[in-house]
């Protein structure tokens, strides 16, 4: 049988509310001797708090939910286990919820929903709102936004990367290296839905990325293509099965370069293309989004952008327990510090 809190005052020969005050560090004019005495006890019973019981008590859970978009992209693994690190550090236990794909989105698949939480960090693109996936739920949770910025609500925390500067450099760094002048110009490979592709709106489209290329290639007077990824789908197998394609399209036809959503899905990309016989970059060359662990390791590393999840994550666990801790002085900040806006940095590898 588990140790209770009742065991463990017979055993100190206290009672059992001088235990509850030194276990939940309650303020009290208990000596300190008392205090280490108990813990001593506690812990030599083999003593573990039901967590449950103590956050109904002190009407907080010390939990806090994280909201990512699925786990097949390493990138949310780095961020999943970084934000679990730091928060454990803090004191807190992290739930996890993780979307199986784009089309799994947390309305559907939402284990948070209904479960008692401190806090989320959420993944989440400019449209995304808490309180449309965790329903009544999500009103008045304090939330920090990852990933896409929200210049349209200044109000709310984000930490997010410059996906407009990086993407931009990814293009002129192609156009520079004389891949938007072979075949067909370049082209942009997203997870675009079939109304987006049939509007060719780039700024449906994930805005940022797709807006920045979109720019530079009118400023050189590049062709640009959209393709959309199959099924919607930022996988290794969306990006081959885009690779396969691209391979048999007659030279002409084909783009000099694609920039991929993400490394994930330029790693299926770069398997297909090497696999069909063309060379990257002579051929064809190709880019992800990220700088993920992997796209280091292929037989050419991959020329990426860097948006590493750690500092991100960093940033959005400290704005987190800001609100957690002193909400008051929280909702004091301005703008510029409610919303983190972190650099993304162009780095060239072997496949440009």
């Amino acid at each position: 049988m588990p140790v209770s809190i009742r065991d463990v005052a017979e055993k100190a020969n206290v009672s059992v509310g001088t235990v509850s005050k030194v276990l939940n560090d309650v303020p009290s004019r208990i000596p300190t001797t008392t205090r280490d005495h108990i813990r001593q006890i506690a812990e030599s019973l083999g003593y573990s708090p039901n967590r449950l019981a103590r956050s109904l008590g002190r009407r907080r859970t010390d939990t806090v939910g994280l909201m990512v978009s699925g786990l097949k992209n390493p990138f949310f693994v780095d961020l999943a286990e970084t934000a679990e690190e730091l928060l454990m550090e803090a004191g807190y236990q992290v739930f996890l919820d993780a979307a199986p794909s784009k089309h799994g989105t947390y309305q559907v698949h939402a284990k948070l929903r209904g479960w008692p939480v401190d806090g989320v960090l959420m993944w989440a693109e400019e449209d995304d709102d808490i309180a449309k996936f965790l329903g009544t739920g999500g009103e008045g949770l304090p939330v920090v936004y990852l990933g896409y910025p929200r210049p349209h609500e200044p109000q709310s925390f984000v930490v997010a990367y410059d996906l407009y500067g990086g993407a931009r450099s990814m293009a002129e760094h192609l156009i520079a290296r004389g891949h938007g002048a072979r075949g067909s110009g370049l082209a942009l490979l997203g997870p675009m839905t079939p109304k987006q592709q049939s509007q060719r709106d780039g700024s449906l489209w994930n805005q940022a990325r797709a807006r920045a290329f979109r720019d530079v290639c009118a400023e050189h007077d590049v062709a640009l293509e959209l393709i959309p990824l199959p099924g919607f789908e930022e996988t290794r197998e969306s990006g081959y099965e885009v690779g396969r394609t691209l391979a048999a399209r007659p030279l002409a036809e084909r783009p000099g370069a694609v920039f991929c959503h993400n490394d994930v899905v330029a790693v299926g990309v770069y398997r297909a293309l090497r696999r069909a016989g063309l060379r990257v970059p002579e051929d064809i060359a190709v880019a992800g989004f990220d700088d993920t662990r992997e796209a280091r390791f292929l037989d050419d590393p991959l020329t990426t952008v860097a948006t590493p999840a750690g500092p991100m994550c960093r940033r959005g666990v400290e704005l987190l327990l800001k609100r957690l801790r002193d909400p008051a002085d929280a909702e004091t900040l301005p703008a510029s510090e409610r919303q983190v806006l972190l650099p993304a940095s162009l780095v060239v590898g072997g496949t440009t």
